[in-house]
């Protein structure tokens, strides 16, 4: 199995902004799309930091809702804001989305919200990986370091759809496989 960061690498904008991201989806970036976000996507998403956050908690809350919006904005012009169908082999389907994929992406949201000078309390990290094809517990999730502490924390989005807020959880709990129900969005 081959990390996320190889792919983030690979597939991710380096030096992502407003007007320049790059969304992979079909599984392990078999498709990978430009998207630039409109002037009010971005202005709502820039809006979630007002007032600055108090605490690297606060922060995180923040960054869970600036992530959940840009799925959907960034999402809807790939065309990979619907409901995830969580199919173990789904390659058929370019709007569905695997762990490397939701890592790719995921991990463009906090490197965009850090570049726009939002992030006062952490800073973003390299991506975690966890588990083996063998036991087919792979999965691979964007991270939050913590400024202060140097605490690592998982920014999964592999677990909710579109516009639902990711599991930001330490990454000590993420690597230990505690694995959340699906959330599903009934509103996309």
């Amino acid at each position: 199995m081959i990390p996320a960061s190889r792919f983030l690498e690979s597939y991710g904008e380096p030096n992502p902004d407003p007007q320049r991201l790059r969304l992979c989806h079909g599984y392990a970036c078999r498709f990978v799309t430009p998207v630039a976000l409109s002037p009010d996507e971005w202005s709502a998403t820039r809006a979630l930091f007002e007032p600055s956050a108090d605490s690297a908690a606060a922060e995180r809350q923040q960054v869970g809702l600036a992530i959940a919006r840009l799925t959907v904005s960034a999402g809807r012009h790939a065309g990979i804001a619907v409901r995830q169908r969580r199919e173990l082999v789904n390659r058929s389907d370019p709007s569905q989305l695997d762990c490397v994929d939701e890592t790719v992406n995921t991990a463009s949201y906090p490197m965009l919200l850090s570049r726009a000078g939002l992030l006062r309390w952490h800073r973003v990290g390299a991506p975690a990986h966890r588990g083996t094809l063998v036991t087919l517990d792979v999965a691979n999730t964007p991270v939050l370091i913590e400024t202060g502490t140097g605490r690592g924390f998982a920014v999964d989005t592999a677990f909710a759809d579109p516009g639902l807020t990711p599991y930001i959880v330490p990454i000590e709990t993420w690597l230990a496989a505690v694995i959340p129900e699906y959330r599903q969005n009934a509103a996309l």
